[in-house]
């Protein structure tokens, strides 16, 4: 197993550069925000107007700088192409208006999510879902690309990497798809995000979707930490770890999204 494959190191190239450009300007967007949320009182759903950009601020910094970091396990030529220098400026693109237009939405006290009071604000919701998806090919692609690289590294990291990146998307794209086609990340009346779950806002009363959407766009974070972690311990278990791990995953997605749908909440 190759030691380079455990190196955080960040090569300077111009991929990994638009990337971690991006986690700093989310940052200090969210930096920007925060005076917002604590001294605006404006609510939408109960809870505070600035609640989404904010959220969706740490979000992107999570999901950017996890495509940066796991981006080093590819080769530079492939990472530097024109594919993935597509790729890297389209999700770039995605994040950035969604952002922009959630901050603008919000300090107008409107909803940027399933709004289709106005013409605009439907032609808008429409362009954040194209922005949605753009984002979320990012990691599918580079996902790919890893999957098809032979250069020997067999570490659990490098595979958990692989189909981190590869079922995240497809499982996001169908909880979200979903939650796009039915206008609502709630089943059920009387919603409201006031009394969720801590930080998060999930719904306690009602069958919310939105957890089994995080279980799904997380696991690209989790399942190459949980290569990670193996190898450090049991290196030949990784691989083994990291399959067990993607199927609980994926299984926990469902369950979660068919708990939703009978409109139960979390807990």
């Amino acid at each position: 197993m190759s030691t380079a494959s455990h190196q955080f190191s960040f090569d300077d190239d111009h991929t990994t550069r638009a990337w971690l450009a991006t986690v700093w300007f989310m940052f200090a967007a969210l930096i920007a925000t925060a005076p917002a949320y604590a001294l605006d009182t404006r609510t939408l759903w109960d809870v505070s107007v600035w609640s989404k950009p904010l959220k969706f601020d740490l979000s992107m910094m999570v999901h950017f700088a996890t495509l940066a970091i796991l981006a080093q396990q590819l080769a530079r030529p492939k990472r530097t192409g024109i594919i993935m220098t597509g790729v890297v400026w389209a999700s770039i693109g995605g994040a950035l208006f969604e952002i922009v237009y959630m901050t603008i939405q919000a300090a107008r006290g409107r909803q940027s999510h399933f709004n289709f009071d106005t013409e605009f604000e439907s032609l808008m919701y429409a362009l954040m879902g194209l922005g949605a998806l753009l984002l979320i090919l990012a990691p599918f692609v580079l996902g790919a690309y890893l999957a098809f690289q032979r250069d020997g590294n067999k570490s659990g990291f490098r595979f958990g990497a692989v189909i981190g990146l590869l079922i995240s998307p497809i499982l996001t794209l169908t909880v979200a798809g979903y939650m796009s086609m039915s206008g609502s990340h709630w089943v059920g009346d009387g919603v409201s995000d006031a009394n969720g779950v801590p930080f998060f806002g999930w719904s306690l009363t009602v069958g919310d979707l939105r957890p089994s959407h995080f279980v799904a766009l997380h696991a690209m974070q989790a399942l190459p930490i949980l290569g990670l972690l193996v190898d450090k311990v049991m290196p030949p278990l990784a691989r083994p770890a990291v399959i067990a791990g993607a199927v609980v995953t994926i299984a926990l997605t469902i369950w979660l999204f068919m708990q939703a749908l009978g409109g139960n909440p979390l807990y």
